[in-house]
């Protein structure tokens, strides 16, 4: 006889202005300017608010009140489910009929491929390229053989390592390479500033990995200063082209907010005034009446109300939520905004949740990728977390200052016989920070240095 078992499963499920307002914070200025104007286009009932030029700004503060006050009304009544027209489906169906406005980015696979279609290539060849597009790693590099590529979509493996050489030689440099090397030479011929490089990274790979430096100069006859020349330009060269990408779309900073010093108090400003003012419609509010006896047209107006003051909502809590945020880290961190050595004190993300009562995810999507211009220099809010590390005097001190220190000890060895993990970590320790030799291995890999042995020079 079958075994019958009942299994109790609970899940949390996010209500749609949760989906929404998560979606909204995690857009930087730029990005949510974006989003509002593609939601003014797709939503009538979603207006934006023009005002007279001739206007001053005291008008046009008096007039936004205004408007405000207008269009305030019992949401509930309007869009109740107690007015004639009943939903033949339930509450909960209903909920996932709503239009939800959801934030729509360009990925970097679709970026490149626009960039091979500019390349005037055939349809095989684009199909061959949305292929090796989606099977690449987080660092972008291609995780199944070329062979299998070919053999699924009936093509010569040959012309799947044609395009791949393409994708290689477009930006980032050294996408969808199957290694290391091939990902290193391609950005090296890219760039074509040291010919010296290429040839090591074509001829000489396995003779650059064991540091045979000798045979190096002497199958290319160059002497040691040009291939320390060419050994710097390699170091130079990025062997996870995907995350460079995530590097090139910060290349233009927006803060999102500011912080001002008042007489010695700082305050908050958060940078909304290039954004679109948007407002429910009161002609779709109108139609509501105007229409009582539509059932149709009444569900179609209803719904897109509802998602224009989901939206507008939204918008106005992610200013409130940021503005939290940095109010809550100018209190945590005194010794970084009241003295001039600007010293961070260790800090997590859960710190400031428990301080504006939301979730650590919260606080995550409001602090990464965004920035704010303070009086001395423009921060990314996520570099103001850190864990902390015990000194011997049992004092707490931000593992940033750690890392700092750690690089000025790299900066500083002698590239002949550089330091290794087991001696940095030596060095910290008599100097006071209590860390381990793990710990000091994940700090220099977050600095990008390599391995003392791939640090040295001949």
């Amino acid at each position: 006889m079958p075994k019958i078992s009942q299994n109790l499963s609970l899940k949390q499920q996010l209500s749609p202005q949760q989906v929404l307002q998560a979606s909204l914070l995690q857009l930087n200025l730029p990005l949510l300017e974006q989003r509002i104007l593609q939601e003014l286009e797709i939503n009538p009932a979603l207006e934006m608010m023009e005002l007279p030029d001739e206007l001053g700004n005291d008008e046009i503060l008096e007039e936004k009140l205004e408007t405000e006050e207008e269009i305030e009304f019992d949401w509930e009544e309007l869009l109740g489910v107690n007015d004639d027209y009943e939903y033949p489906k339930t509450q909960v169906k209903k909920d996932e009929e709503r239009e939800i406005p959801l934030v729509s980015q360009e990925t970097m696979s679709e970026q490149v491929l626009k960039q091979v279609q500019d390349c005037n290539v055939d349809n095989k060849s684009l199909r061959i390229a949305e292929e090796v597009l989606g099977n690449l790693d987080e660092q972008g590099y291609l995780t199944i053989e070329p062979m299998l590529i070919s053999d699924r979509i009936h093509v010569e493996e040959q012309e799947v390592l044609d395009v791949m050489h393409l994708i290689q030689r477009l930006d980032p440099p050294g996408l969808a390479s199957i290694n290391i090397q091939d990902c290193l030479l391609a950005q090296a011929e890219v760039r074509d500033e040291n010919n010296e490089a290429i040839i090591i990274l074509r001829d000489y790979f396995d003779d650059f990995v064991n540091h045979r430096y000798e045979k190096i100069m002497d199958g290319i006859g160059c002497p040691k200063d040009v291939l320390n020349e060419a050994m710097e330009f390699i170091a130079r060269l990025n062997p996870s082209p995907r995350d460079d990408q995530a590097l090139l779309k910060q290349n233009i900073v927006v803060p999102d907010l500011t912080v001002e010093d008042r007489d010695g108090e700082f305050h908050v400003v958060v940078q909304d005034g290039t954004l679109p003012e948007i407002r429910v419609s009161k002609a779709y509010i109108n139609m509501l009446s105007d229409h009582k006896d539509e059932k149709d047209v009444r569900s179609f107006v209803k719904k897109k109300l509802e998602s224009a003051a989901w939206f507008v909502d939204a918008v106005e809590q992610r200013k409130k939520t940021i503005q939290r945020v940095m109010e809550s880290i100018i209190k945590r961190q005194p010794n970084y905004f009241h003295s001039e050595n600007r010293n961070l004190q260790p800090m997590i993300l859960k710190d400031i949740a428990n301080d504006i009562e939301m979730d650590i995810s919260t606080v995550s999507r409001v602090t990464n990728g965004k920035y704010v211009q303070l009086p001395w220099e423009i921060k990314e809010l996520k570099t103001f977390f850190s864990e902390g590390i015990k000194t011997e005097s049992g004092e707490e001190v931000s593992n940033t200052e750690v890392k700092i220190r750690l690089k000025e000890i790299i900066d500083t060895e002698d590239k002949q016989n550089p330091i290794g993990d087991e001696e940095l970590t030596n060095r910290l320790n008599d100097e006071g920070y209590k860390i381990a030799r793990r710990t000091i291995t994940k700090y220099r890999e977050q600095l990008k240095f390599p391995t003392a042995r791939l640090r040295r020079k001949i």
